[in-house]
This record gives C-alpha cells, structure tokens and sequence, in this order.
C-alpha cells in the first residue's frame, strides 16, 4: 500500500525478538595510564524483520568510566533511542584512557556495556589491564641514576644521557620507546640484565600483533666520545636500528660499547651501524633487519666471539652481505675518512640468504687487521675456509632449531656443534654451560629445547 512504513523501518517492542552480537567481550592489552588505547569495535546485529529500538546503550559505570564509546560519529558514556532497522546493524566503537592508579603491578580496568530493549538487558564485557608508567619526554634523564623493574619507562620524543652522567639500568626493566623518538648517550649507560630478568627495550605498541614491528621507534644513538658502555643480557627489538654509533670526522673517534647475552631483533634498518666504533660482544645475537644485521664503517676495533647473525627468514627486499665491514667512508664529494680497522671475529655464525653474506672491503689508506677464524659463514669464497671457517650455501647449514620462527638454537645434528675453539666465553646466551666442546654461535646445544 503506498505510503506504508516499511516492516524493516516499523519499531517492534516484542520482548521475543532479540539482538545478536559480534562478540560478548572486549579486551585491550596491557596500555600505559594516561595514554589512549587504539580503537576496538563490536557490531550489534538485528537479524529480526522489525526495527528494534535501544532504550539505552551506555557504559555500566557511567561518566566514572576508563571506556568511551562511539556511535554514528559521536562519542559518549551514553546513547539513547538508538534503532537498528530489521536485518541491520549497528557498529559501536570502543576506547579507553586509563587513570594512574600509583601501582607498580599492572591491574585490572573492567566495565560492560549495556543494552536495554524491548525489556531486556544484556551486556558486553569490557577487559584491560592497566601498568603506571614513568614517562620521560624530551628530556635529560638525572645524571648518575638508576632505573629500577617495579615500572617501566616509557620516551615520547627523546631522552638523553649527558656528557658526564652515568644510567643504570637494573635487571628486570621494560624501556619503551615512542616511534621515531630517540635514546641517545653521551655519556655512558650500563643495563645490568640477567638471564632471568632480562632488560627489555621496545617499541610502545603492547598489543600481541606488535611483537614483531620492525621500525616502531628510532634507535639507540651513542655520540662520538661515549665510554663506559655496557649491555649484558638485553631484548632490543622493533626500532629502525638498535644501536647507532657515530663518529666525529673532524678527529675519527668514535664510541665504546660491551655487549654480551643480549638479543637485537626486527630492525626497519640494521641491527648495528658502528663508525669507528669500539665493540667487545659476546653471546650477541641479532636477526631479521632490512639492510645489515652489523655494519662497521670507517675502521674502529671489534671483538665478536660466540656471536649468531642470521638474516634468514627475512620479510623485506634486500641485497648486500648481513655482516660488513670498512676501513673508510667515503662521502659524496669523492673525499674519503680512512681510519684503522681492527676486526677479530670467532666462533660465530655469519648466516642469511645471500650468496655472499659476510663483506670486509678495505682501502690502503688504513691499516686493517683482520682475524676471522672457526665461524659458520653462508659463502663460496674460499679464502674463508683456508682461515678455518666452515662455508656452505646449503639451506640451513648452520642447523638452528627453527628459524622460521626466530629460534636460533641449534639442532642435535648442527654442523656448529663441537666445533668452536675453546675461549673465555663459558656460557651461552640463555646461560647454559659451555662444555669442553663448545658449540658455534651464541647458543651451546641443549638436549631439551622448550
């Protein structure tokens, strides 16, 4: 009959007719107090012919709530009189901006929302978890302080450690840094991680598909002149590179770092730069980056012993050897830096998808000591085997124990097995003893690998 409502348009109030939804729960993951969650969404379905009417479409605790909604655009505590047409539906979006609560342990954040029509009342459960942070945003951190585990810290825009100050950081601590901001020390810092209580640093994305972002935040930056630098047994992950270490050109000098124990992973760039650095590492481990897991340019003096640098599985488009190194830099004028290279590398695994994934190239105009000896190195040079390196472009020739999910322990039939010269470096990443045999790489086999 013309000018009849259509049924899908007629409200209905029969309390047998119900709503349907896309899920009865909403969780968020762990968000930092005082900083806005991304958007989660639930959609509420009427599968009836009638239209239905919400009396009310609210948060169970009203104006007090951490969750706000939004629907149609608008964002509130609280709708009314919403319909959803027969065979419609309705979309309703969720945030939520969590209060300090003075807490070192994260804690619990619950609400519901709540549906009235047609006399009836359901609910959608709202779950987070809330951490207090400390937040240091573009800002000198304390000279000489320590940062401690009972709560993280997180840096929006930068941080730094001045020329002459010294940070601790104690075993157990979580850094989180914003994207694009920077860490950078011109004095020194010390991360005194241990093997059950490692140092985290990440990027602020906690949700569980951030896990493995590469170029989430910027990088560790250490200025020319930077000593007294430790990191013993670290996470460094998600940023564009983890550690950058410049260089002064009007002197060549660089900065000094310690490394052992510690893991860099799922770089946008390179796991390491160094100019003219000075790097002693041990047990490090560092995979998956878009350009080079290592590059040392202009010269500088580095030790790497039990060490495992894989770039394979790798998700981006690259070319050119994981593992690198120069005597010089040469700037775009033509004009080049020449400074000495020192470069002594044992007992470690060179490893990607390349053909050749380990490159010294070196000019005359510096000297260069080069001392590569009893490693696993994906290669067909033979100058490397005639140094006493193992060389293969077999697939997985190293035979570490899953890489295609980032686990680079080695198999019970891996050809770094029993096969590195004995040294000082008596346990291994995870603090496994090395026995009389030791095993190449920054990993000693286990006859159980969880």
């Amino acid at each position: 009959m013309l000018g009849c409502e259509p049924s899908t348009e007629e409200i209905s109030f029969d309390p047998d007719l119900r709503l349907t939804y896309s899920t009865d729960t909403i969780t968020f993951d762990t968000l930092f107090s005082s900083v806005g969650s991304i958007t989660k969404r639930f959609k509420i379905y009427n599968p009836n012919d009638k239209a239905i009417q919400l009396n009310q479409l609210s948060l169970g605790t009203g104006n007090q709530s951490s969750y706000s909604l939004t629907v149609n655009g608008a964002k509130d505590k609280s709708f009314q009189n919403e319909i959803i047409y027969g065979n419609d539906s309705l979309l309703v979006l969720v945030e939520v901006l969590i209060d300090p609560s003075d807490q070192d342990l994260p804690f619990l954040v619950k609400d519901s929302v709540e549906i009235v029509y047609n006399a009836r009342s359901e609910s959608i459960k709202l779950v987070s978890w809330g951490q207090d942070a400390v937040f240091i945003n573009n800002e000198a951190i304390t000279c000489n302080t320590t940062w401690t585990k009972e709560r993280p810290y997180v840096v929006y825009d930068s941080a730094w450690v001045a020329q002459g100050c010294q940070l601790i950081v104690e075993a157990g601590t979580k850094i989180y840094i914003d994207n694009d901001a920077l860490f950078t020390i011109a004095g020194s810092i010390v991360v005194q991680g241990t093997s059950d209580e490692k140092v985290e640093i990440s990027d602020t994305r906690l949700d569980a598909k951030y896990d493995e972002a590469p170029g989430q935040w910027g990088s560790l930056f250490f200025f020319p002149g930077s000593t007294g630098n430790l990191i013993d047994h670290a996470i460094i992950k998600n940023g564009t590179t983890g550690i950058i270490m410049a260089i002064n050109l009007n002197n060549g000098d660089g900065a000094e770092l310690q490394l052992s124990n510690t893991s860099i992973q799922h770089m946008s760039e390179s796991g390491i730069a160094a100019f003219a650095g000075t790097i002693d590492a041990h047990n490090l481990e560092i995979f998956h980056c878009q350009n080079q897991l290592f590059g040392g340019f202009a010269g500088g003096i580095y030790t790497f012993n039990h060490c495992t640098f894989s770039n394979e599985p790798n998700d981006f488009t690259r070319e050119g050897a994981s593992v690198g190194f120069t005597n010089y830099l040469e700037f775009s004028d033509g004009t080049i830096l020449a400074n000495e290279l020192s470069l002594q590398l044992t007992n470690s695994i060179v490893w990607g998808r390349e053909d050749e994934e380990l490159a010294v190239d070196l000019s005359s105009a510096a000297v260069a000591t080069v001392n590569v000896e009893r490693n696993i190195i994906r290669s067909s040079d033979q100058s490397w085997a005639i140094l006493n390196n193992f060389i293969s472009q077999e697939d997985n020739y190293p035979g570490f124990y899953a890489p295609n999910f980032y686990d680079y322990q080695i198999d019970s039939l891996s050809n770094a097995r029993d096969s590195a010269l004995i040294s000082l470096v008596t346990h291994d990443i995870l603090g496994t003893t090395r026995d009389a045999m030791p095993d190449i790489g920054a990993y000693e086999r286990k006859d159980s690998i969880p």
